[in-house]
C-alpha cells in the first residue's frame, strides 16, 4: 500500500511538472525588427517558441499560440538568418491548416539557426517535416492520413528519402 501511494505522489510530481513546463513559456513581447541585430537578439525565443509549439496541443492555450505564431511569422518573414521555402507539397501537406504549415517554417527556422552550415534543401524540409509531424503527435489537429503515413516513414527511418522525392518530383 505505501508502495502505491509513492508511486501516486510520484505521478501527481510529473504531471505538475509537466503542466507547469507548458505554462512557463511566454510569447515575445514589445519586439522590433529593424536590424540585423533586432533579428539576431531574438534567435533564442525562436527557438522556443517552435519547440514550445510543436509540443503544445494545437487545442491548447489558442490565444499564446496565436501570439507565438505572429512573432514567428514575423522573424523568419525578415531574417537574414534563415530562408524558408515552401514547395507545393507541404502546402499540400498541410491542407486548410496554416498551423501546419507555421510549424513546418518554425521547424526549418530552428534547424537552420542550430545548424547554420546546414544549406541542404531535403536536410531543411526534412526539419520542418518533421516538426509538423511532432506536434501533430501532440495532438488536437484533425486527422491527418498523409501525416499518419508520413510518422510511420519517419518511425521506419525512410521520411528523408520521401522529402528528397518531393523535391525531385
Amino acid at each position: 500500500m505505501r508502495e502505491l501511494r509513492l508511486i501516486f505522489a510520484a505521478l501527481l510530481l510529473l504531471a505538475a511538472s509537466a503542466t507547469q513546463a507548458q505554462t512557463s513559456y511566454k510569447a515575445p513581447t514589445g519586439y522590433s525588427f529593424q536590424t540585423a541585430d533586432d533579428y539576431a537578439e531574438y534567435e533564442p525565443q525562436v527557438i522556443a517558441a517552435v519547440n514550445w509549439l510543436e509540443k503544445t496541443p494545437m487545442n491548447q492555450q489558442a490565444v499564446l499560440r496565436k501570439e507565438t505564431d505572429q512573432f514567428l511569422f514575423q522573424w523568419i518573414s525578415g531574417s537574414s538568418s534563415v530562408s524558408v521555402q515552401l514547395q507545393k507539397y507541404v502546402a499540400d501537406l498541410a491542407g486548410q491548416d496554416s498551423e501546419l504549415l507555421m510549424l513546418f517554417m518554425g521547424g526549418w527556422a530552428r534547424y537552420q539557426l542550430q545548424h547554420p552550415e546546414a544549406k541542404d534543401p531535403a536536410v531543411l524540409n526534412t526539419e520542418g517535416i518533421r516538426t509538423m509531424l511532432r506536434a501533430y503527435q501532440a495532438g488536437g489537429f484533425k486527422k491527418n492520413k498523409q501525416l499518419d503515413e508520413l510518422t510511420k516513414l519517419e518511425t521506419k527511418g525512410t521520411l528523408a528519402e520521401w522529402v528528397k522525392k518531393q523535391l525531385a518530383g
